[in-house]
């Protein structure tokens, strides 16, 4: 049969993007090349996938994933199971770098480590903490610190780089004082024992005494574990978080408001808090031989063709890099062997069942129970990560002014 193919550059104009994200679309499974007849002539592309490709965001079909396409320098998350940072391997980022180290790549410049705040905006949290009477780490206060911080900086308007970086590092500074009730000093931060230390520790070192209330000494595997777990979970290229803050960055919001917008999706259960359902399982199954019962009980409940949260993912064809490295540092870092014996049972389990392979939110929550860290700390930790790649997103969004105006198709009453 007779197949009408497009050069590349028909079909980029077609869809209304560069070439490069015509072979972006190729390489997220989105777009395939039509066999070549002639390898003179170029990529060739099947006109009738092009065309459905082109039709899917007019679609009135709200079942369906609407795709958006940017182009950017920060991350490459390769379907086939790769994540890259600026065309760095995330993973041995989480091997080698820290978390600090990691914010600096993906901001272009200083991060402006260690993060602490000055004596004034470190009282305001700490008065923050003690008004808002919710006990500490929590999620919800991560919000209230950064707007606060934001009401408390007259600079935020400077959208320079350097100016944005520097809103970062205080929105993380802030973030890490309020998630430890504001006990950090002014100008040096907590360390774990409690005691002040020049410069302070790193963001992991401060986020473990935060998430075990300051009352365990880490081991150094356990901080590294934790500082990886940062590194790798600071950006996932277009997620739902980082496209809300891409959006009002668009739009010239302040760095403070775009990661106010980037933290209403992280606060989804359907992504940045999609752990608490994995921890919550974990914490059910008293000892390992009760994983098989209780991850069938979980399937079961769902209904045929339901996924299962931890278990998956939708772009990773099929196994999440972040996942397999988290997963393989549980053993060394667990303070209960049960736990640990726990999270591979789980494992066994799921691929009795025939579940797809483990993702970064299943890895995060054992993670995070296998170190006995207080429960809802693995939404905490991919918070925390995630500022990081929002103030990037926001970095590079910056010089595109007001690019997001989608249309809608009306489907409602006289259409």
């Amino acid at each position: 049969m007779f197949m009408t193919t497009m050069t590349t550059e028909q079909v980029a104009r077609r869809l209304g993007v560069k070439r490069e994200t015509v072979y972006a679309y190729v390489s997220r499974g989105l777009l395939a090349r039509a066999p070549a007849t002639d390898r003179r002539r170029g990529s060739r592309f099947n006109a009738d996938e092009v065309e459905r490709l082109a039709g899917r965001a007019r679609r009135a079909d709200r079942s369906s994933a609407l795709e958006v396409v940017i182009e950017t320098q920060l991350t490459r998350l390769d379907p086939a199971g790769r994540l890259a940072f600026r065309g760095r391997d995330a993973v041995e980022l989480a091997r080698f770098r820290s978390f600090e180290d990691v914010a600096g790549l993906l901001w272009g410049g200083d991060a402006g480590a260690p993060w602490d705040l000055d004596p004034a905006s470190a009282r305001l949290v700490a008065r923050l903490g003690a008004d808002l009477g919710v006990p500490a780490p929590s999620v919800d206060v991560i919000p209230v610190v950064v707007a606060a911080l934001a009401a408390g900086d007259p600079l935020r308007g400077d959208r320079r780089p350097e100016a944005v970086r520097r809103s970062g590092a205080r929105i993380l500074a802030g973030t890490l004082d309020g998630l430890a009730g504001g006990s950090a000093s002014p100008g040096g931060s907590a360390s774990p024992d409690g005691s002040a230390s020049p410069g302070g520790p790193g963001a992991a070192a401060r986020l473990w005494s935060a998430l075990c209330g300051g009352a365990r000494h880490p081991r150094p595997a356990q901080v590294a574990a934790l500082d990886a777990a940062l590194v790798l979970l600071a950006d996932h290229e277009l997620a739902a978080s980082t496209l809300a803050a891409r959006v009002a960055a668009s739009a010239w919001a302040d760095p403070y408001r775009v990661v106010l917008a980037g933290l209403g999706p992280l606060g989804g259960t359907l992504h940045g808090a999609a752990s608490e359902s994995i921890e919550r399982l974990l914490a059910e199954i008293s000892e390992p031989d009760g994983a098989f019962a209780a991850l069938e009980r979980v399937v079961a409940a769902g209904g045929p063709g339901a996924g299962v949260a931890g278990f998956g993912h939708p772009v990773y064809r099929d196994r999440d890099p972040r996942a397999d490295h988290l997963l393989d540092r549980i053993a060394p870092v667990a303070d209960d062997p049960d736990r640990a014996r726990t999270v591979a049972a789980v494992l066994s389990a799921a691929a009795a069942l025939k579940l797809p392979a483990p993702n970064a939110d299943l890895a995060l929550a054992a993670l995070a129970r296998a170190m006995g860290l207080v429960p809802g700390s693995a939404a905490i930790i991919f918070t925390v990560a995630r500022i990081a790649g929002l103030i990037a997103h926001a970095i590079e969004e910056y010089p595109h002014r007001l690019r997001f105006r989608p249309r809608a198709t009306y489907v409602g009453a006289g259409g």
